[in-house]
């Protein structure tokens, strides 16, 4: 093999395969907050977009959001007017998901495992609601 085809393959092992350490991690995920902030004028959260695809959801069904104290706000009744594509939180939404697929993807670790009983799966879901009510108290 030659050097240039084993370096290549190095680099690829570390980017794609290997995790990579916790400090390079914050420190992307630092740059790239300070990014976000400088595009859209606030921090990175990731619950408010997901009360807005609520509203959304529940406008098709005939409620009124608009009418919801939420909504009385004017960066709110403007999200929620705009409609998904027009809603930058809810395309870093979309960022978020489909860079962790691809990410899976390319290391070659998706997997679809067995569900191993019903207390794992009520585990999850309670898990999963404590850790949204905890984001969406702390603006998160």
């Amino acid at each position: 093999m030659s050097k240039y085809k084993e370096e290549s393959e190095k680099l690829k092992k570390a980017l794609l395969k290997d995790a990579f350490p916790y400090w390079l991690g914050a420190i992307f995920l630092g740059l790239l907050n300070i990014v976000i902030f400088i595009l859209t004028g606030h921090g990175w959260g990731v619950t408010t977009p997901f009360v807005h695809w609520g509203a959304w959801v529940a406008k098709i069904f005939g409620a009124h959001p608009e009418t919801w104290a939420f909504y009385q706000n004017e960066a709110n009744a403007k999200a929620l007017a705009g409609g998904f594509l027009n809603d930058g939180g809810s395309i870093q939404n979309l960022g978020i998901i489909f860079g962790a697929l691809l990410a899976v993807l390319l290391a070659s670790q998706f997997r679809i495992k067995k569900i191993k009983s019903g207390k794992q799966v009520v585990a999850a879901i309670l898990g999963g609601l404590m850790m949204g009510y905890g984001a969406r108290l702390s603006y998160g």
